[in-house]
């Protein structure tokens, strides 16, 4: 869960009933209205695509990482975890050497 100040909520809050006011006032039925939202459409995509795929590597971290001996003696990983993290890296077009995935996943256990 993130946190926001109040400030940046009233924020939002009013962006949104402004948007919605000119979607009430026709303005989607503009001529440049999707013209001028193509960009943000593309920006959108890649956000959400990057979230996907951040949470299918969280996945397969928690599905894969143990820790290997005592409690605080750090989180291991083994081959099943590189494999299943090249494979997500891959269904989502990235493609990295094994060591920087390894310094990927090192990275999301601090």
């Amino acid at each position: 869960m993130a946190n926001i100040s109040k400030q940046k909520l009233a924020e939002l809050l009013r962006a949104k009933e402004k948007l919605n006011a000119l979607e009430n006032g026709g303005v989607d039925n503009w001529e440049w209205y999707d013209k001028s939202l193509e960009e943000w459409h593309k920006n959108n995509d890649l956000i959400e695509s990057r979230e996907e795929l951040l949470n299918e590597l969280s996945e397969v971290f928690g599905e894969c990482a143990y820790e290997p001996s005592e409690r605080g003696a750090g989180i291991a990983f083994n081959d099943d975890l590189m494999e299943a993290a090249m494979n997500v890296l891959e269904r989502h077009g990235v493609t990295f050497t094994k060591n920087k995935v390894i310094r990927i996943l090192l990275e999301m256990t601090w």
